[in-house]
This record gives C-alpha cells, sequence and structure tokens, in this order.
C-alpha cells in the first residue's frame, strides 16, 4: 500500500511541472513536448501506482477533459497548442472533475490578464466596437497590427493559478504528512 507521502510527492511533482511550464513559458513564449508529453505519460504512471488500471482510465479521462476545454480556444487561435497540451498533461495527473474545475478556475485568470491587458493599453473602447461589428454582422474582423487582441501572453500562469487555486480549495497543498515526515525526521536528528 502506498503512503500518504506519496500522495504529497505527486503533488510536489506537479507543482514542479506547472513551475516549469510557467518559466518556460514565460521566457520563450513556447512549453516544450518534452514537459507537456513528460508530464502526462509521468501523470499516468503514477495513476497506476495509486489505483492501477483503474487510476489509468482516470488519468486518460483527465488528460481528455483539459484537452476538450481549451481545444476550442487553441482552434479559434486564441491559445497555443502548448498550454492545451498542458492542460491535459494536468487532468493525467488530477482526474477528470479536477481538470474542468481547473481549466475553468484558468480561464477565469487568464481573463483577469487579459482584462488588465486591454485596461492598461487604452484600446477598450476600440474592443468593444470591434466585437460589436463581429455580433451584428456575424463575421470575423481581424484585430489591427499592434493591437492589443494581437497580442499573446504565457496562458501557462493562468493554467498554473487554477490548479493551484484548485488543489489549494480542496486541501492538497497542505503537505500534512510530509512535513509531518520531516519534521519528525529532523527531531529524531537533533536538529529541532
Amino acid at each position: 500500500m502506498l503512503s500518504f507521502q506519496t500522495y504529497d510527492g505527486s503533488t510536489l511533482l506537479l507543482l514542479l511541472i506547472l513551475t516549469l511550464a510557467a518559466l518556460t513559458d514565460w521566457r520563450r513564449h513556447r512549453i516544450p513536448n518534452w514537459l507537456t508529453y513528460g508530464a502526462f505519460t509521468l501523470g499516468l504512471l503514477l495513476q497506476y501506482l495509486f489505483l492501477h488500471l483503474d487510476g489509468v482510465f482516470t488519468g486518460l479521462k483527465g488528460a481528455g477533459t483539459g484537452l476538450l476545454v481549451l481545444l476550442p480556444f487553441y482552434l479559434t487561435g486564441g491559445m497555443g497548442a502548448g498550454d492545451v497540451k498542458l492542460m491535459a498533461a494536468i487532468g493525467s495527473f488530477v482526474g477528470p472533475m479536477a481538470a474542468l474545475t481547473s481549466a475553468c478556475f484558468a480561464l477565469v485568470a487568464g481573463g483577469c490578464v487579459a482584462l488588465y491587458l486591454i485596461l492598461r493599453s487604452g484600446e477598450l473602447a476600440s474592443l468593444y466596437r470591434r466585437y460589436l461589428v463581429m455580433i451584428t454582422a456575424r463575421t470575423l474582423v481581424p484585430a489591427e497590427p499592434g493591437s492589443v487582441a494581437r497580442r499573446r501572453f504565457p496562458f501557462s500562469s493562468a493554467i498554473a493559478v487554477g490548479t493551484l487555486a484548485y488543489q489549494g480549495l480542496i486541501g492538497r497543498l497542505e503537505f500534512y504528512h510530509l512535513t509531518t515526515q520531516v519534521t519528525y525526521q529532523l527531531q529524531a536528528w537533533g536538529i529541532l
């Protein structure tokens, strides 16, 4: 039987993956495939270790959920493929319901960042007019070159915030068993 520290360890791995994805996305505006595919594989492996074959199915459902939630944004050009693959990899760790909730939190966080960028640029009125024309004419009006609507920001940060928010809500970020074991070990060595 696996100890609770293993579950804490899998949460630490998830945090490491989110951190690496956000850092590389901020620096290079890309999330490398080795990170997303590696995280997906690791998520499925951990699911197998925890729950055997049922865990693999849970991980695959979670990956599919993460993929399906963000795929429309990729298909319409509002998001990169790396972001979609990252959300699928996160889903392989956390399962379908957690992937859905984390993705929704990520979309809210990303929307807040987008609103901030729009307000900071002073282009709120022009974006409003553009979208009003698109809605009434039922046609796509491309954004002007140099417009805030053409700029991209690293959405992996929003995915990290959404995932952390959900993990925090369900208490997975407390690391109770891991910190208890570390404290016990430090006391045994006479450090504490």
